[in-house]
């Protein structure tokens, strides 16, 4: 049965919107009289499933990308602040989204709300898609009655985080695709290039070089022993993921990343922006500071920040001030206490710590692109040596081959 969007007017003349399906354009027409509205626009819209692929990976993968968050996120706080009811919204949303296991989410959601349970819980039941942060401030937005302008706040920052994972992503595809590619032509160097080197140097009884022993040692044990090599590599990490798992583990191994030269700069200043924007937006919803706390520390993903963050959270609660207890830890940059200061004697916390947040992010994108600078030339170099040493190990025993035939007449 045809689906079919409709603006109308109440015999109030106020305007409402929604969805319904009939037969026939006329039929809906009839149906919306019989109820009391006066349509003033009335159009087809698709059907659930209409116009999507048969087959969808994210059916099998059970998986919503950010893009598509972000989309819903912001249609759903567009609809109800054009007057739209939640449960239409939903039902629209989930009509119009082309991921089937996203569609079956949003239905099950709005399903959920028009049997009586709050947003949030609805909201809750699919924590694999909707993050921490997502949930409390839903909440916030369904007590207030301020849903949109929290959408759209979330929309933001779900945009802005999206935005910073894909800068990281692609200062790293460059590096990436390089390893890749000399990872692989080194092992068919080994494989399959140098055997049949050393096969032409034998029989012409070549002595072969140190260089060239030590590369031929090297391509045996991969052709010979790569299951040990496999094995090796997949307890590594089996003990990563071990460790990982163990909450003591999971608090050195993070506490450890942000040690490393480079990366572990980048990985903090990823961390702490997100955790100062995410704070700064359940702030300013009307969330009290120790509830916001233990949100936004979430978001870091790192359970050394964690810990860090709920320590703090134990000063403020014992009566001590936000800006103090953050001077107090040395993980926390000097900058960080300081905004915090200011916004706490000024009442405008939120507003400096997004501001603090936004000079984290120009600051992050400055290392990255300083990072990439001294990485590609310094990788270059390596990889130089590594297929130079290959390619001189292969091509050295061959200047000594005029002498060996010499001998041989």
């Amino acid at each position: 049965m045809p689906s079919y969007v409709y603006i109308a007017k109440d015999e109030n003349g106020k305007k409402i919107k929604g969805f319904l399906e009939a037969k026939s354009i006329s039929e809906a027409h009839t149906i919306l009289e019989n109820r009391g509205i006066y349509p003033i626009k009335l159009k087809e819209t698709r059907k659930p499933g209409k116009g999507k692929p048969l087959f969808d990976i994210n059916i099998l993968t059970r998986k919503v990308k950010s893009e598509e968050l972000i989309i819903f996120t912001e249609q759903f706080a567009t609809l109800i602040n054009s007057g739209l009811s939640i449960l239409d919204s939903l039902e629209g949303l989930s009509e119009q989204t082309e991921n089937k296991y996203f569609s079956q989410i949003i239905q099950k959601i709005k399903n959920d709300i028009e049997s009586g349970t709050s947003i949030k819980n609805a909201f809750s039941k699919h924590p694999n898609i909707f993050p921490p942060i997502y949930l409390s401030l839903l909440e916030v937005g369904e007590r207030s009655g301020t849903l949109d302008s929290v959408l759209q706040g979330i929309a933001k920052y779900l945009e802005r985080d999206d935005e910073i994972r894909k800068r990281i992503s692609s200062a790293f595809a460059y590096p990436k695709f390089v390893v890749s590619v000399v990872t692989a032509v080194v092992i068919f160097l080994l494989v399959y290039v140098l055997p049949k080197f050393v096969s032409i140097y034998n029989q012409a009884g070549q002595k072969l070089p140190t260089p060239t022993i030590i590369v031929l040692q090297l391509s045996h044990y991969l052709t010979h022993d790569y299951i040990q090599i496999t094995l090796f590599f997949v307890i590594v990490y089996a003990a990563y993921k071990l460790i990982y798992a163990n909450k003591r583990g999971k608090y050195l191994l993070d506490k450890w990343k942000l040690k490393i030269p480079l990366f572990g700069d980048i990985s903090k200043i990823t961390a702490l922006s997100r955790f100062v924007h995410s704070l700064s937006l359940i702030l300013r919803s009307g969330i009290d500071i120790i509830t916001a706390l233990e949100t936004a520390s979430k978001v870091t993903a790192n359970s050394y920040l964690i810990k860090e963050l709920e320590s703090v959270k134990s000063d403020i609660e014992k009566g001590g001030s936000f800006s103090l207890s953050l001077r107090e830890r040395k993980v926390f940059p000097k900058i960080m206490s300081q905004m915090a200061a200011v916004g706490e004697k000024s009442g405008r916390l939120d507003t400096l710590l997004d501001k603090l947040g936004d000079l984290w992010d120009r600051n992050l994108d400055h290392k990255i692109k300083n990072m990439t600078a001294k990485m590609e030339p310094t990788m270059i170099v390596i990889l130089g040596i590594i297929v130079g040493f290959i390619a001189l190990a292969m091509y050295l025993p061959m200047f000594g081959l005029p002498g060996a035939y010499r001998k041989t007449l």
